[in-house]
């Protein structure tokens, strides 16, 4: 993974009495639609908005690896990742890739066992072998091969990000995703899950605004009332 940094720099170390120097690049420069990145010798080209929108709904097969906190992954450097959002290897709904845009909607599911998750591109890499991503470590858990190491999964772009997703943003916090889904006997039945929790989270804060808007329009109605209520009893006061 990509720690972040603000400025490009330069830093010199000392190995056996030989100074290296390492070229550190900014995450946001590295993780930019349509560009491309290498890093230890592997390279990836980022596809575009318009590409990964022409992806939705095509099914492909690509291999995964997963990574893990810092503290517990030598590889994985402390910090933010290329979308500026904190990593959290914790969680089974997000995922680095080294072709996706940060802000990316994966259906991910794994053929061999039927356990499925929908995760967002939040980080750039893997950098080893054809490995187009890394997972996070409970979406490995949750998918069955964590142990295993990596994965050939079945992967669906469900949305594509908005320019401004894909932008990076310092400490951003994406708007959630459903997450691990559990067993569905194929990729279509795993979509159809993912577009029926949707829809349900969208009818429900739909019906949270209208409530809103609603309740905003009874208020004033409702303070005429109490303060029409109020005046005989002010009267009488006075009296």
């Amino acid at each position: 993974m990509i720690k972040h940094l603000t400025n490009p720099k330069v830093a010199c170390v000392a190995i056996v009495g030989v100074c290296v120097s390492l070229t550190f690049i900014s995450a946001a420069d590295a993780k930019r639609p349509g560009g491309k990145h290498c890093y230890g010798g592997t390279c990836h080209r980022v596809l575009t908005l318009d590409e990964t929108q022409a992806l939705v709904g095509k099914l492909r097969r690509l291999k995964a690896s997963h990574y893990d906190d810092c503290r517990r992954d030598r590889f994985n450097p402390c910090g933010l990742t290329s979308s500026g959002e904190p990593f959290r290897a914790h969680a089974p709904d997000n995922t680095a890739s080294a072709i996706h845009p940060d802000g990316t909607v994966l259906l991910l599911r794994n053929p061999s066992n039927q356990l499925a998750a929908v995760v967002r591109v939040n980080n750039f890499g893997p950098f080893r072998g054809n490995r187009q991503l890394d997972v996070s470590r409970a979406t490995a858990d949750r998918l069955g091969f964590a142990k295993q190491g990596v994965a050939a999964l079945e992967v669906l772009v469900v949305q594509a990000p908005t320019p401004d997703e894909a932008r990076y943003k310092r400490n951003r916090r994406y708007a959630p995703v459903p997450g691990f889904m559990g067993r569905a006997d194929s990729i279509d039945s795993a979509f159809q899950r993912y577009a029926d929790l949707t829809m349900r989270q969208r009818i429900a804060r739909l019906d949270s605004i209208a409530c809103h808007i609603a309740a905003n329009r009874r208020a004033p109605r409702l303070g005429l009332m109490l303060a029409a209520s109020a005046n005989p009893r002010q009267r009488l006061a006075r009296g």
